[in-house]
């Protein structure tokens, strides 16, 4: 009896875990499996011997290779626990089966035959009650496997929905791309009136991660195809913009890179909260580095405050995602945003009449 209601429970579990996975709204992560194990467990081992690889190239080729790992190791997992939940249950009846279950091991067997809808031909239910037991073991099985295909078919869907906009960021911040970079490139390409819709993109980018990334916690690992950028150096890249722009002309009417900034800084604060990261004060810049983005700003026609007033507003801007942004970095091993880079892209040049 002791044994069945065990075996009972952890059926509960395990699929409370699965669902949590799939459709997540309304439940508390509490006992959940997936988030435990991704970050406590499998993530931490995997980082430290992949960060002892040297080449810049192989080193991001392993660490992309973590996420899909984790998806079949996880997968993996529930199908044993499944498996032994039912052990657990059908061993107390095990008189009940032709021929009976000799061991804690047969009765495992046969469990995961069924949760496997494969069957174990060699033994048979005598009674409705073990029927009724092998056909819910099918069951459920049938029922992990299809949530397990929705969940990657939402897993892909989210990713590319993310890659797209680091993708266009990259074209015009250079890769990885850098906030002065961006500003830059729009005002040599005369798109200056542009920025408001680009921020604007950015401001439900923010929005929209921060919902799937908190829904799947194995989202956050998929990396870019890029080795020299990810998504957080385009988050930390798009920050640094607005901090720039906003801190040299406060003045501008940009209510979407208002907007970008303040859904940025908590998209990246509430992940450095979940992975429970120690937020360590940044270095600033030093005071040669902002006079040349000075420079640059004023080249590209952004800057109406003095260097002094500039410098002050941006150093309290960037305070309020700096720290967590680094920290992110580091743990993900993700490329860490510049503040300055060149890119120039290159456009032909068009005749005119």
């Amino acid at each position: 009896m002791i044994l069945s209601l065990l075996g009972v429970v952890l059926m509960v579990l395990v699929l409370r875990d699965v669902f949590q996975s799939v459709v997540p709204r309304g439940m508390s992560t509490t006992l959940c499996l997936a988030p435990f194990l991704v970050h406590k467990v499998f993530w931490p081992p995997f980082f430290f011997i992949a960060s002892k690889v040297k080449s810049p190239a192989r080193k991001a080729e392993i660490f992309s290779l973590f996420a899909p790992f984790f998806l079949l190791t996880l997968l993996v997992i529930w199908i044993c626990l499944l498996a032994l939940s039912f052990a657990l249950i059908s061993f107390p009846l095990a008189s009940k089966f032709g021929p009976a279950l000799d061991s804690p091991l047969t009765a495992f067997y046969v469990s995961a035959a069924s949760v496997l809808t494969v069957g174990a031909s060699e033994f048979v239910a005598k009674t409705h009650d073990v029927r009724f037991l092998l056909l819910g073991g099918a069951f459920t099985g049938m029922i992990m496997t299809a949530s397990v295909v929705s969940i990657v078919f939402a897993l892909i869907g989210s990713i590319q929905d993310r890659e797209v906009l680091v993708s266009l960021t990259s074209n015009v911040g250079g890769s990885p791309p850098s906030g002065i970079a961006i500003l830059e490139t729009y005002s040599r390409m005369h798109g200056r009136n542009c920025l408001p819709a680009f921020f604007d993109e950015w401001h439900h980018w923010c929005a929209n991660v921060l919902e799937t990334h908190k829904t799947y916690p194995i989202l956050p690992y998929f990396r870019s195809n890029d080795p020299f950028t990810s998504w957080l150096t385009a988050v930390g890249a798009v920050l640094d913009s607005t901090a720039l722009m906003l801190s040299m002309n406060p003045d501008m009417e940009c209510f979407s890179a208002r907007l970008t900034y303040l859904s940025g800084c908590r998209l990246l604060n509430e992940f450095a909260g979940i992975f429970s990261l120690k937020l360590v004060p940044q270095d600033e810049l030093s005071d040669d580095e902002f006079h040349n983005l000075h420079l640059r700003m004023q080249v590209a026609g952004f800057s109406s405050n003095s260097e002094d007033v500039a410098r002050s507003n941006f150093r309290i801007l960037r305070q309020e995602y700096l720290a967590a942004h680094r920290a992110l970095c580091e743990y993900l091993a993700v490329p860490v945003t510049p503040c300055s880079t060149e890119h120039a892209p290159q456009f032909p040049v068009i005749a005119r009449a």
